[in-house]
């Protein structure tokens, strides 16, 4: 199969092919996540996120949530829940006394590692029978995708369908010409 590619722009073919893989992807480590066993019994996959996220600096909630893309709310109730299991302390903002961020606790922090090496095992596995080129090329793409979706987030959500308007849509038991 001969694809001619334009260096700087993706055929149809392959856009769909990437697209496709990415949606299996997502679905294949959703569900793997719900199956997963739990490194720690009050901990579950959803919490990792917040727990990586923390391991670089100590954030505000509203930071947080923005960094793992998720509401402020969600983000906030995983946070209790982190800090009741002592993985998480809440301490006051160097910058602004007033305000709090949280950080990971030694406990945090010795359970991340335990995270990190067991899916970096399991991603060793996964990956055995690649060459070190592969994985290399591969962490680097995956790395630039990641970049790409995350400068287009705006752009993206900009070009999304309206959903039509109330007066555009037909109510129950409406005539319309169609029906």
């Amino acid at each position: 199969m001969s694809h001619q590619h334009d260096q700087h722009h993706l055929d149809r073919e392959t856009a769909d092919r990437v697209s496709v893989g990415l949606v299996r992807l997502v679905k294949l480590l959703q569900s793997l996540r719900q199956h997963a066993p739990r490194i720690h019994p009050a901990v579950d996959a959803t919490a990792y996120p917040v727990l990586f996220n923390l391991a670089a600096e100590p954030r505000r909630v509203s930071a947080l949530a923005e960094c793992v893309h998720s509401d402020v709310s969600t983000v906030s109730r995983q946070v209790s829940a982190l800090v009741g299991h002592g993985l998480l302390d809440k301490v006051s903002d160097p910058d602004d006394g007033r305000a709090q961020v949280v950080r990971l606790s030694d406990e945090g922090h010795a359970l991340l590692g335990s995270i990190r090496a067991q899916r970096n095992e399991w991603f060793r596995e996964l990956m055995d029978d690649w060459t070190a080129e592969e994985a290399i090329d591969f962490a680097a793409h995956l790395e630039r995708l990641a970049s790409a979706l995350e400068t287009s987030r705006e752009s993206f959500a900009a070009r999304r369908p309206t959903p039509p308007t109330a007066a555009a849509v037909p109510t129950a038991g409406a005539s319309t010409t169609e029906n």
